[in-house]
């Protein structure tokens, strides 16, 4: 299986945490997907991450492509009944923040950065982090957990300068304790 996506994407170490943690061996492409139109031939969305099966299936959309592997793994991250409900809620929660996340980083590329929309995703992701600091964590960690730890990876790698843990005691808390699991180490951004 291949995985197309780049280190620094929260929804591509979404799935590496998943894959690693199943002990599933992924081939990496690293893909820049805003400037690389033929990625276009794996997924006509451009989006990152892709996973290609070996029968050539893709598959697109980080929440389908973790739910897949962790299937394929035995599955633990994707519980039964309405504890899933809550882990698909913080999933979405995550990866909002993390989406916000992202955004803000590819807009402050600009020339000029547009102000405006930079505002706003800060504002969602300064949100959905005050909303953590309040929310429950599981442990062991399921797909909500993991979507949470890797924006704030994200996050962190991106934006050294954005003081989250101020003000958010429990969440920066639980963060440096989630970055001891095995997967999230493995999975790392490293400093180039």
């Amino acid at each position: 299986m291949k995985l197309y996506g780049n280190p620094l994407s929260p929804f591509a170490r979404k799935a590496c945490v998943i894959a690693h943690a199943h002990g599933i061996a992924l081939e990496q492409i690293e893909i820049l997907p805003l400037s690389d139109e033929g990625f276009r031939k794996v997924n006509p969305l451009g989006k990152i991450p892709a996973l290609a099966l070996d029968d050539g299936t893709v598959m697109i959309d980080s929440r389908v492509i973790c739910e897949y592997l962790d299937q394929r793994g035995g599955g633990k991250f994707f519980p039964e009944g309405a504890e899933r409900w809550k882990a698909l809620t913080l999933q979405s929660l995550g990866d909002g923040v993390g989406e916000a996340a992202v955004m803000y980083s590819i807009l402050g590329r600009e020339e000029p950065p547009p102000a405006k929309y930079r505002t706003r995703q800060m504002a969602a992701m300064l949100a959905g982090m005050d909303a953590l600091e309040h929310t429950p964590f599981n442990d062991p960690p399921l797909i909500g957990e993991i979507a949470v730890g890797c924006a704030l990876g994200y996050i962190e790698f991106r934006m050294p300068e954005l003081d989250w843990k101020r003000g958010r005691p429990r969440l920066a808390a639980w963060y440096a304790q989630f970055c001891e699991y095995p997967a999230m180490k493995a999975t790392a951004a490293k400093p180039t």
